[in-house]
């Protein structure tokens, strides 16, 4: 009985480590794109420091970056992933509404039952909040304003059966 307790767990220390291995590798690829991400912008803009990236999948993918500049500003860069089409843009974090006026805004216009997430992103051009919520019906919702004027953008739901 007790070979049969030792070959179980090392069997699930071993499954644990494998597990373990494929999130490190599938985690890997995205942090090389978005310091990738990083480098480029470091080259074309003049940043001091990196506080953050993050990844936005929208109709293109962006590496949405927060950095401070040389004057210590605090700029936001977006990223396009490999689009020789598509431009960096750079906007100063102060020329648009903060996460928090973001979320008041929703709260008030939408009035949802849990906000899950509240994120930069791209559309067409143009840097947006990406905000998602479960509202009434229980539905999963995504809601987008411009990043600058907090104007509502579009919004859609899924409905969630649990």
């Amino acid at each position: 009985m007790k070979k049969w307790g030792i070959i179980i767990i090392v069997f699930i220390i071993l499954a644990g480590l494998g597990m373990t291995n494929v999130y490190f590798k599938s985690v890997e690829s995205k942090r090389d794109a978005e310091g990738q991400a990083v480098q480029k912008a470091k080259k074309v803009y003049d940043l001091n420091e990196i506080i953050s990236t993050q990844t936005y999948y929208g109709s293109h993918t962006y590496y949405i970056i927060k950095a401070k500049n040389k004057k210590n500003e605090k700029v936001i860069i977006w990223v396009p992933k490999n689009d020789k089409k598509r431009d960096m843009i750079v906007k100063k974090e102060n020329s648009g509404m903060s996460r928090e006026e973001v979320i008041s805004l929703v709260q008030k216009e939408r009035h949802p039952e849990k906000i899950k997430s509240v994120r930069l992103g791209m559309e067409n051009d143009l840097p947006l909040w990406e905000i998602t919520y479960v509202n009434q019906d229980n539905s999963f919702t995504y809601y987008y304003v411009n990043f600058q004027t907090g104007e509502f953008l579009k919004r859609y739901s899924i409905y969630q059966t649990s």
